[in-house]
């Protein structure tokens, strides 16, 4: 061959090339098949975490991290929070959410945002959940005793089959901690777990942090505070007690803020209790207006029974209108169970009671005893200023600045005397009673009193930082102008103009009926944003 006679050397040098190649394969190959086999056997860091966590038995698992025991008397078990550790990754809040089946948009634990000034930078993610309170403000103010506190650990449950979604635990809440869940028309929240810790093991949110941020302790009763605030931002601690601690190794800043703290928002607007307050308390007013003219003896058997019968029926379908609040109205009937702490309950049976008397004095009116149906008329408006006591309470008991006593008592009186008279007027009017005109100009002079004194306390409340209801002034004239705005038209019609009108000769029965008919506007617009304007407290960034 050519090849072989030019290069004799070249089929050895060919024969050890390839021998070469062979070898660089069948190296290659083998370092293949070992890096799969390697990798068929290879445990990665969860790998390993699941091998240990199933290997081990129920009471090791997190057993750093939950308590061995039950607690001891006068113990309970609390969240021990290290904000050193917390990372902001929410891996809390997804486990929580995943294995407590939770529904979409719902939250039971999170995540919140401290931060500090631009001199003073600072930041640090806060988990939170249901702090489990010394003194559940939720379950004092539950009508239907729908949340019980575990007399040995402590936690805080909420009985899903005795709720009527009612909402006020969320409002009694100062860490907004329950969430009504709309599809289901009831309240829910954080239980810690209680079924896990139970059988040794730990919630998921101590599961799931994998920095260990979140552990359970048992700690006293008498050592959870009552003072100051368990983290910046957070409600007073003297109301409820709340359990939860937060350590960490560097002491929190006194400027440090939550990141939201300056943020505006609408809080729900409960249009059918708007509906009820105005109404009942229209009816007490009516009531009350009635008393008084049947104790000068200005009022016929037949006026006085006429004029009755008008309170009665808008006392009685503001009391039926607020059953469509209710996430459960059927079961609407428990709402009495709770009248020895809530005063939700007592404003229930105040209200029943309300009716009954009411429904009194229609008897009465059929008996055709003017003496009887006087004392009849004094006893219900008597009852009927009780109830609408235990209303301004219901507010007042939930610590939200806006509720405060002087501005919902000034609120809600003022609605009972200048509603009622002008409720008792439009029936005078119609009536033709000599008494008319001392109604017409009763509404006329509340009218002015009520809105000068709604219009002077959020103008102070809006000019004065330090003001505990600033923030609410300022929702309702950034958030609300339009409707404040047609508050103020409708002042100058029912305050001016169609008294001017009426001062003229004109139809007065009509023009005051529609007088009174857009005073009550006035009133349910007011009650709309006495709720969506409330700005209740919670936790920072949640």
């Amino acid at each position: 061959m050519i090849f072989d006679l030019a290069d004799p050397l070249a089929g050895s040098r060919k024969t050890a090339c390839e021998t070469g190649h062979d070898k660089s394969n069948i190296l290659d190959s083998l370092l293949l098949e070992n890096l799969l086999e390697e990798q068929q056997t290879l445990k990665t860091p969860v790998t390993l975490f699941s091998e240990a966590y199933d290997q081990a038995t129920p009471f090791k698992r997190f057993a750093h991290l939950i308590p061995l025991s039950k607690p001891q008397p006068g113990e309970q078990y609390s969240f021990e929070v290290n904000l050193d550790a917390c990372t902001g990754c929410k891996a809390c809040v997804v486990a929580c959410h995943s294995l407590n089946g939770l529904d979409d948009n719902e939250s039971w634990r999170d995540m919140g945002l401290l931060v500090g000034t631009r001199k003073q930078p600072y930041l640090q993610t806060v988990t939170t959940a249901c702090h489990h309170c010394a003194d559940p403000a939720c379950a004092d103010g539950c009508p239907v005793l729908a949340y019980d506190k575990d007399a040995v650990t402590g936690i805080v449950r909420h009985l899903d089959d005795q709720c009527i979604g009612c909402s006020y635990c969320i409002l009694k809440c100062p860490y907004d901690v329950p969430k009504f869940n709309l599809k289901r028309g009831i309240v829910r929240k954080c239980d810690m777990c209680h079924g896990r810790l139970a059988e040794g093991e730990a919630p998921a949110c101590v599961q799931a942090c994998p920095n260990e941020a979140i552990k359970i302790v048992a700690v006293r009763t008498v050592d959870i505070s009552s003072h100051g605030s368990i983290i910046s931002g957070a409600f007073e601690s003297s109301y409820t007690r709340p359990s939860t601690r937060y350590v960490s190794k560097r002491p929190l800043p006194a400027h440090a803020h939550a990141a939201d703290a300056s943020r505006l928002e609408r809080d729900h607007s409960h249009a059918p209790l708007s509906w009820m307050l105005v109404m009942t308390q229209m009816s007490t007013g009516a009531f009350i207006a009635c008393a008084v003219a049947l104790w000068m003896d200005a009022l016929t058997l037949q006026q006085a029974g006429i004029t009755s019968a008008v309170a009665f029926f808008v006392g009685f379908m503001g009391i039926q209108l607020s059953v469509l609040h209710l996430g459960q109205p059927l079961k609407a009937w428990r709402a009495f169970m709770g009248w020895r702490k809530s005063w939700l309950s007592r404003e229930i049976l105040a209200f029943g009671g309300f009716i009954g008397a009411a429904s009194s004095v229609m008897a009465a009116w059929w008996w055709g005893d003017l003496h009887l149906l006087k004392l009849a008329v004094t006893g219900t408006a008597f009852i009927g200023i009780l109830a609408v006591l235990t209303s301004i309470m219901v507010y007042v008991d939930t610590r939200r600045p806006y509720w405060s006593f002087k501005l919902t008592a000034g609120k809600f009186l003022g609605t009972m005397l200048l509603l009622g008279a002008g409720l008792t007027g439009i029936v005078w009017c119609w009536l033709d009673v000599k008494i008319m005109f001392v109604a017409i100009s009763s509404t006329l002079v509340m009218r002015w009193i009520v809105s000068l004194f709604e219009l002077n306390q959020n103008a102070q409340a809006l000019t004065n930082e330090s003001s505990p209801w600033h923030k609410s002034a300022r929702i309702l004239d950034e958030l609300h102008s339009k409707p404040l705005e047609a508050r103020r038209l409708l002042l100058a019609a029912t305050g001016f103009i169609i008294p001017v009108m009426i001062l003229s000769g004109l139809a007065t029965p009509i023009l005051f009926t529609l007088s009174v008919s857009l005073t009550f506007t006035s009133q349910i617009i007011e009650r709309l944003y006495f709720f969506t304007a409330a700005s209740g407290s919670k936790m920072p960034g949640n």
